[in-house]
């Protein structure tokens, strides 16, 4: 994994081409788990204002980006740097958007370049809610981290809505925008986290949604339910607003990213509907999916194969998409978890030996990449074969990783069936110690 810096391009820079970019990495990311990619920026200026604590206060203004990722092993994961960290400064250049972390990341950098100084640099930020600043020292240059735009009160909708609780997240929208401390995007950020998602919630989203698109352009609400919804997995309100988009204004991207919400919320049929209808046009239309369209109607194909449980066809496609390219981190996976089901069921015994031999030797970056997923579903079929103890040796060399305790339960979440892998790794991975009560 490449230690770079940021996911998220600024509001009003995509294009067609950025849009599949996006929907690319999050339909990889729905199996995979989160990717660290390079956002493209133009060059930003940034203040040279000395850094002050913020206050906690639903009114205040921007504090910074807060981190949703970090590559293992990257610059900001050795420097002790954690999710849910808020980056609010580099050397004290305030840092509340993209465009700014990448230019005082790009002005330090080449500084480093032509003298070879400052080696490190200040990174200041906030932690655990606590508003007074923490100063963490990092060597110049890429971060390994991923990050979205946070405020005040984006946290506490964000915190609301992780709680069901639409009523309080939209009262904080409320007083933010009364407060006059927000921009307009800032708060068309909030007002789509705080779109329904319920899945009875119809009444209640379906008037959000028709307000939203009296008062906004379709490309921008498109633009932003990729942005937040989809990557907050809140298939239901971002397939809401894609929908209405679709009536607007058609466009291909557009359609794959319904797909993909249907996908996750089983409607299977629906997603499959939609993909053959793309397929169908010529290729001079001007909606017909481009080579990297293809490509991603083969993901959402594979994974409708994956949800109803069909492994030889999922196989199948899966086999296609890596005769294009070896290195597809989904791809591999998942031809390995078909190979695993099949074996394990008695349909064709031996199989993910072989299919991991092939997989390893294809493609280092993927078992790198993927090795405690890999690791999780080896020592399934191990189990499943009756062979515990190689199992468990298997699982207990990641017993120091905290990413794997942490990611492995999540990733095989959006497998069909993948609860057993995740039972399997859980029962096998050794227990700390318990302290003797006195």
């Amino acid at each position: 994994m490449n230690e770079l810096c940021n996911v998220a391009c600024p509001i009003g820079i995509a294009t067609r081409t950025n849009s599949f970019v996006r929907l690319f990495v999050g339909l990889i990311a729905l199996v995979v788990g989160p990717q660290i990619l390079i956002a493209q920026s133009k060059h930003a200026k940034f203040s040279t204002q000395r850094v002050v604590p913020a206050k906690a206060s639903l009114s205040g203004s921007v504090a910074g980006l807060k981190i949703v990722q970090l590559a293992p092993g990257g610059a900001a994961a050795r420097a002790g740097l954690k999710y849910g960290d808020v980056l609010i400064a580099y050397n004290n250049r305030p840092i509340t958007s993209e465009d700014e972390i990448e230019s005082v990341l790009r002005f330090f950098q080449l500084q480093f370049d032509h003298t070879g100084r400052p080696v490190t640099a200040d990174l200041s930020l906030y932690r655990d809610g606590d508003m007074s600043v923490k100063t963490v020292r990092v060597p110049i240059g890429r971060l390994g981290i991923d990050t979205r735009e946070w405020t005040f009160a984006g946290s506490f909708i964000e915190s609301a809505i992780g709680n069901d609780d639409y009523v309080s997240a939209q009262k904080y929208l409320d007083e933010a925008s009364k407060s006059g401390q927000y921009t307009d995007d800032q708060l068309l950020h909030m007002r789509i986290l705080c779109v329904n998602n319920d899945k009875d919630g119809e009444k209640i989203r379906q008037p959000q949604i028709d307000e939203l698109y009296q008062k906004y352009s379709p490309e921008k609400l498109r633009l932003l339910a990729d942005y937040d919804l989809l990557y907050n997995k809140r298939y239901r309100a971002a397939a809401a607003i894609f929908e209405r988009c679709l009536k607007i204004d058609p466009d291909v991207s557009t359609e794959l990213s319904l797909a993909s919400c249907y996908v996750e919320m089983e409607n299977y049929d629906q997603a499959e509907a939609l993909i053959r209808r793309v397929r169908a046009r010529p290729k001079n239309d001007q909606n017909a999916p481009t080579d990297f369209g293809l490509a991603v109607i083969s993901n959402i194909q594979a994974r409708i194969y994956l949800g109803r449980r069909q492994y030889d066809k999922a196989e199948e496609r899966l086999q296609q998409m890596l005769s294009e390219d070896q290195n597809d981190p989904f791809a591999n996976i998942a031809f390995l978890y078909c190979a695993a089901l099949r074996d394990v069921a008695g349909e064709r015994p031996g199989e993910f030996e072989l299919a991991y031999r092939i997989v390893s030797a294809r493609s280092d970056m993927v078992v790198e990449l993927m090795g405690y997923h890999i690791d999780a579903l080896r020592a399934f079929v191990l189990v499943k074969q009756g062979h515990t103890s190689q199992a468990r040796k298997i699982v207990e060399k990641w017993f120091a990783s905290a990413d794997a305790k942490k990611y492995v339960p999540i990733f095989w979440r959006k497998f069909p069936d993948g609860g057993e892998i995740i039972n399997t790794w859980n029962a096998l991975m050794p227990q700390q110690a318990v302290a003797a009560v006195r």
